[in-house]
């Protein structure tokens, strides 16, 4: 097996193999050639984290731990998927979806069910969110579809209930009737999944249903490529439309300092905004540091302890060396930030530390503040505002602004608008980290570690 099938080895960091997953062990028939896994982590151009092409025997996913889930739902579809999707004569990504759903709720029935993190679960809902707002019901619809039998579900239909009720009806009447379906058939067939043939019809119904009852309801159809679905892996890599996506994994690995043709000579950053996130949660500080307390030491003017001298004659009072510093979260992809780690870097800098976030998408991204002055945003606020990159020049010189230590939590790829990259890019963002001594880490436990240590300056990681 290899990580490097596109002839270019991630030399930021070493992969455990105990994260690697083995598809050869759950394929229904022996084959002597052995599937290619591919690392997802730090290549945003890819449409989603987790993809399986089982004609080419290549598995996408996040090889971290935390992940598991993503390469379950993919060696899911080696055992119970066909080796292509059908060519059908609607959306494919209504087949898509349904199929998803075939997966996740077999993968219930034999008690290993896809569990999303507590901040995809976050970000899965945000994009349902952000499907309602902009009237996108279909997307919606299918995104509700494909997160059937995983622990996202809940949050995703939750979103519904500021919805209309002719909205509401109409969605959980063909959520709930792709579940129903699904689950009478495995019970008919006594076997975990239903027969694929049930999908593919289900698929079918909903393309020719549920387009009209949106058009009467002045939903229009806009169903963007490529769709996100439950955000912990779908079939975008099956079939014809599964090549054209890893086509664009091809490009976009040649584009991250590879040699070929269509490898763009520079990539404009995309447009950030700066935001500070309303902070009402204190995180105290360790044994009173930086409080003013200070600490004892036998030279110094100050007399303080006097107590001490038959002792160890540290009779003398120095202010204590206050921790802060700068961290940037990179959130997008697999990265993420949850309030926890967020406490974790204010008690290392003892309460001092300026903590922000960022993501983006398609032009625009957003550097959220999420903790200042030893106070920190709510659980909701550290949800990121996109998917990809697309800011991380911006944001570095944002970085580079701000008192050090500077830390950047992120895996070290950069993009730019359209969350694609080139050599120029990539150049720019370096010089910014070699000339701000802006030290890269890549977990946010490095980071309070670091800071711990109370460390005045960093290097270039």
């Amino acid at each position: 097996m290899s990580s490097d099938v596109y002839g270019f080895a991630p030399a930021y960091r070493s992969v455990p193999a105990h994260h690697m997953p083995y598809p050869e062990l759950v394929e229904p028939l022996p084959n002597p050639d052995p599937y290619s896994i591919i690392d997802t982590v730090g290549k945003p151009w890819l449409p989603t984290n987790g993809m399986t092409s089982l004609q080419e025997r290549k598995i996408l996913v996040p090889l971290v731990e935390g992940a598991r889930s993503v390469a379950l739902h993919e060696l899911a579809h080696v055992k119970w998927s066909p080796k292509r999707l059908p060519k059908v004569d609607f959306d494919v990504r209504y087949l898509m979806a349904v199929e998803d759903a075939r997966i996740n709720l077999g993968l219930v029935r034999i008690g290993l069910p896809v569990l999303l993190t507590a901040s995809e679960i976050a970000q899965v809902a945000r994009l349902a969110q952000q499907d309602l707002a902009d009237k996108d019901l279909l997307a919606f619809v299918l995104r509700s579809i494909a997160a059937q039998g995983t622990n996202a579900e809940e949050a995703v239909l939750r979103e519904l209930g500021s919805a209309a009720q002719a909205v509401r009806d109409l969605a959980y009447r063909h959520i709930r009737r792709v579940r129903i379906a699904l689950l009478r058939a495995c019970r008919t067939r006594k076997s975990p999944v239903a027969s694929f043939r049930v999908a593919r019809r289900l698929a079918a119904e909903l393309a020719r249903e549920l387009e009209p009852e949106l058009e009467r309801l002045g939903y229009p159809r806009r169903l963007p490529f490529p769709l996100e679905l439950a955000g912990a892996g779908c079939c975008l890599g099956h079939g014809h439309t599964g090549a054209h996506a890893l086509s664009r994994a091809r490009r976009g690995a040649k584009g991250r300092g590879g040699k070929g043709e269509g490898v763009p000579e520079d990539c404009p950053s995309g447009e950030m905004r700066v935001v500070v996130a309303a902070l009402p949660h204190s995180t105290p500080n360790p044994r009173g540091a930086a409080r003013g307390r200070g600490r004892a030491t036998s030279e110094g003017s100050h007399v303080r302890y006097l107590h001490r001298w038959p002792l160890d004659r540290a009779i003398f009072r120095r202010r204590a060396h206050v921790r802060g510093g700068t961290v940037l979260v990179d959130t997008s992809g697999s990265m993420s930030l949850d309030a926890a780690g967020v406490d974790s870097i204010l008690m290392a800098s003892s309460g001092a530390a300026l903590v922000a976030m960022y993501s983006g998408t398609d032009q625009a991204g957003e550097l959220r503040i999420v903790a200042q002055g030893g106070r920190r945003a709510d659980a909701k606020d550290l949800v990121p505002f996109g998917r990809g990159n697309i800011v991380d020049e911006p944001a570095l010189e944002w970085l580079a602004r701000q008192s050090g230590p500077r830390l950047w939590i992120s895996d070290g790829g950069v993009t730019g608008v359209g969350d694609t990259t080139s050599a120029a890019l990539q150049r720019r963002c370096k010089e910014i980290v070699e000339r701000a001594c802006i030290r890269r880490v890549k977990t946010v436990a490095e980071a309070a570690a670091f800071l711990a240590r109370g460390v005045n300056h960093a290097g270039v990681a």
